[in-house]
């Protein structure tokens, strides 16, 4: 019991070959391997998709975006250095 808790917590912080390793462990069945697979990667990034969205919300609470632009180009000046370079093509 404690290794499969440890798999449905670990499912957000693994990558896929890491928990592919680990779940094989088990012997399950290719379809239900597979499933477990593809059920921990959309857990995952729901997960990091919810965190995102908090973070980012909360960082607007406290961050008026117009007011941080505005200081933000006051205090810096931006100096911008663009090449482009064009060559023809070598034909084979």
């Amino acid at each position: 019991m404690k290794k499969v808790l440890t798999v449905g917590v670990g499912a957000i912080f693994l990558t896929e070959e890491s928990l592919r390793a680990l779940v094989s462990e088990f012997k399950l069945p290719k379809e239900l391997l597979g499933g477990i697979l593809e059920s921990a990667g959309k857990t995952k990034n729901e997960f990091l998709h919810n965190l995102s969205q908090d973070v980012l919300s909360r960082i607007m609470e406290k961050v008026d975006p117009t007011a941080f632009t505005e200081e933000f180009f006051a205090k810096n000046d931006l100096d911008f250095h663009i090449r482009v370079s064009v060559k023809p093509k070598k034909h084979s």
